[in-house]
């Protein structure tokens, strides 16, 4: 078994964690569980009614069921998933990184390859695996696994009901959908303030789509935690975003391709939608439409 046990940034890096996790789990046939995703669990019918948010799919072939269980309170989630980073963190510090439990701790910064001898052997120890860190990687399992990680987190009905209403207002009349993440906030300060954009830099952007597709109708989904001013984007076709983080979030994986400022957010989009993503670097940057999109314009 292998446990989560430490938690990492917000939604997007949760998700990404998680993932890589379901992959290797898949890979060595063992089961995961993460509490450490306590405060989204509720978002996805897979792991609302688990405590431990556990995936063991791949075990018996069949969905673990968690539907005839009454969610927990996020006041017993928070206390397993402190509980649990406490045991690690102290079985790390006091040097009893084998026994009871394997703890593997990363550095920040620090990457574990989970196809590596020091992953598989610690696997294949038989002994519980107790997980610090956030780079804990491997891409060639997370493309394996792909479809059984996007199944894996499933949004609800009611979500993807409101997903399916946004999209049909976005591809009314239009023929390309260019997915928008405006995010400021937390951004203001982070790596100081470099990826924090202005309206009048996302609407230069946007123009500069629409230049490209010229003979195209294009729909831009816009989706920022922010109140925008629609003055701001004059000249262009907007729709909103269903409105919720995850909603949000699913959405642009629903687009014809996205563009925003680095972050999990729209990575974790582009790949469970499997869609092109342009990442928007400093103020002078010019957005150039992926392909096949800039060669349909062309011809």
């Amino acid at each position: 078994m292998m446990i989560i046990a430490r938690r990492y940034g917000q939604l997007g890096n949760r998700l990404f964690l998680y993932a890589h996790l379901i992959a290797a789990a898949r890979h060595y046939g063992v089961e995961l569980r993460n509490p450490c995703f306590a405060e989204y669990a509720a978002l996805f019918p897979n792991t609302r009614n688990d405590l431990w948010c556990r995936y063991a799919t791949h075990l018996n072939g069949l969905s673990h069921d968690t539907g005839s269980r009454r969610a927990p309170s996020q006041s017993v989630r928070l206390g397993l998933m402190h509980g649990i980073q406490a045991v690690a963190k102290t079985m790390n510090a006091v040097g009893m990184r084998d026994y009871p439990a394997k703890v593997i701790r990363l550095r920040s910064g620090q990457e574990c390859d989970l196809e590596g001898d020091r992953f598989r052997i610690a696997v294949e120890s038989g002994r519980m695996l107790l997980l610090q860190g956030w780079l804990f990687r491997s891409p060639r399992l997370l493309k394996i696994h792909w479809s059984h990680i996007r199944d894996f987190f499933a949004v609800s009905a009611d979500d993807q009901n409101a997903i399916d209403r946004t999209m049909q207002q976005a591809r009314r009349e239009s023929d390309v959908v260019v997915g928008v993440h405006i995010r400021r906030g937390d951004y203001a300060d982070f790596q100081g303030g470099r990826y924090f954009f202005d309206d009048r830099l996302y609407a230069n952007w946007m123009h500069s789509v629409c230049d490209q597709l010229h003979g195209r109708t294009v729909q831009f989904l816009v989706c920022s935690h922010e109140r925008l001013n629609p003055t701001n984007f004059a000249g262009l076709n907007i729709t909103r975003g269903p409105g919720t983080a995850l909603r949000d979030m699913y959405a642009l994986a629903e687009t014809d391709w996205m563009m925003g400022p680095p972050s999990t957010f729209t990575a974790w989009a582009a790949f469970v939608g499997r869609k092109p993503r342009v990442e928007l670097h400093s103020c002078e940057q010019t957005v150039v439409v992926p392909d096949p999109f800039a060669e349909q314009a062309a011809a």
